[in-house]
């Protein structure tokens, strides 16, 4: 870890980590330095093919985290870790390229070494270079994020895993115990949390009365398919990649209200399998029956994710419906009202209210309040608060999309897979005298 600037600038980084005062003897904070696993699109903006096509062109992780450097949020060292090194030339050309921001240092250590074709355990050696209390983002296709995932806390580094953070339910508790054992901070980037839209819903369901019906639909255009050629209907499917989202929002809001008690899974087919060559789902929906804690009442689910759907003015189609015994809820994530028709362009409705690429008069990046950005700065001021005894990891539980917090989600998800291979069984939640789950039946 590093002490860095106060919001003064006031400081400089230290080799130990260790907090000081700066020469007007103010305190400063131990910040941590970060590393980042997974080079791919939503990391880099960089695809097998080049660039990204989609509305990810910068990627995310990536530019996230240099504008936090500079912000003096994490500390001088950003390592980026995939399993090629032989990418890494072509990655710094395309962000030399596509993130011109003024001012934006895009420095990076990268791992393994440029002249490295393949090391499917770079992860390990990238861990052995940063320190207990740093912060890490897994990024990775999804059956590889619990080795990582379990690596990182194993080391002591705060985790910050994308959506879904495994796919088992078995896995997700073994995480959240070494998190426990190790004291560290396992959050999964679910960014739907911190839309203002989606957390002021979220607010105004709880306080409608019995939960009664939920219905979600998210997609991506089918040329996207190329971009998950390699592990699309192979490691994971549209359900883990897509339906996570909206499945943690739901599992988030229902707290305190009511409990998820059996899933249902079925599946579409035909498009993909044409696209990619071989067996891979469309569109698969995961049905799941509710109950009101208080009243033990019913309620259902319907969540449906997709990756054959046409080009249209967004690139990811989203929205949810949610009707409570006293009111109901929409909320269209994907249209915000803001259009732009551009000569050469495809007709487009824009969501600057995620992450905004766009630069400020002076050029410089100003995409600090999209909710796809906050997602991980509130993993790190967690993180740091952790780091300097302020908190404990437990105390995010509540506000943060923490793993233990979203261990429904991860039941839901591999009910509903294991549902659809089992020919749409019907999978039980077993939950313990806490009520906290823990098995499928």
């Amino acid at each position: 870890m590093s002490a860095v600037a106060n919001g003064n600038g006031h400081a400089h980084t230290n080799g130990n980590g260790n907090g000081h005062t700066n020469g007007n003897g103010v305190s400063v904070k131990k910040v941590p330095n970060a590393l980042l696993f997974g080079t791919g699109e939503y990391t880099t903006g960089y695809t097998g093919q080049g660039g990204s096509k989609s509305d990810k062109t910068m990627g995310v992780v990536a530019v996230v985290h240099f504008d936090m450097r500079q912000r003096g949020m994490i500390g001088e060292r950003i390592g980026l870790c995939g399993t090629s090194g032989t990418k890494f030339p072509a990655i710094r050309e395309h962000m030399d390229k596509v993130i011109t921001f003024k001012g934006m240092d895009k420095s990076f250590e990268n791992y393994p070494a440029e002249d490295v074709p393949r090391d499917a355990k770079a992860y390990m050696k990238a861990l052995q270079q940063f320190q207990p209390g740093d912060v890490c983002a897994v990024f990775t296709p999804d059956d590889t994020h619990y080795e990582i995932c379990m690596a990182a806390l194993d080391r002591g580094l705060h985790v910050m895993a994308t959506k879904p953070m495994v796919k088992t339910l078995e896995e997700h508790r073994a995480l959240v115990a070494k998190a426990k054992e190790k004291g560290c901070l396992l959050q999964v980037e679910v960014h739907k949390r911190f839309d203002p839209v989606y957390n002021d819903s979220c607010q105004r369901i709880r306080n409608l009365g019995d939960f009664n019906h939920y219905v979600s639909y998210m997609s991506q255009p089918k040329f996207q398919l190329e971009t998950f050629r390699a592990w699309a209907g192979i490691s994971s499917d549209i359900s883990y990649y897509l339906n996570s989202h909206h499945i943690d929002f739901h599992v988030w809001t229902m707290e305190g209200v009511a409990e998820p008690i059996s899933v249902r899974g079925m599946a579409s087919s035909g498009v993909a399998e044409k696209i990619l060559g071989r067996p891979c789902e469309d569109t698969i929906t995961v049905t799941v029956t509710w109950k009101n804690i208080k009243s033990g009442n019913i309620g259902t689910a319907v969540y449906t994710a997709s990756w054959v759907a046409g080009e249209a003015d967004v690139h990811s189609q989203q929205r949810f419906f949610c009707l409570m015994e006293k009111g109901e809820v929409t909320a269209d994530q994907c249209h915000r009202g803001y259009t732009v028709a551009e000569d050469g362009k495809n007709f487009a409705s824009l969501n600057p209210l995620y992450i905004r690429n766009t630069p400020d008069s002076k050029g410089r990046y100003c995409g600090r309040s999209g909710y796809g950005y906050v997602s991980f700065q509130s993993f790190v001021e967690a993180a740091t608060a952790i780091n300097n005894g302020e908190a404990t990891a437990a105390d995010f539980d509540g506000d943060l999309p923490t793993g233990f917090s979203t261990l429904k989600v991860t039941a839901i998800l591999e009910a509903g897979r294991r549902s659809i291979d089992e020919d749409g069984r019907e999978i039980k939640l077993v939950y313990d005298d806490n009520r906290e789950v823990v098995g499928l039946e």
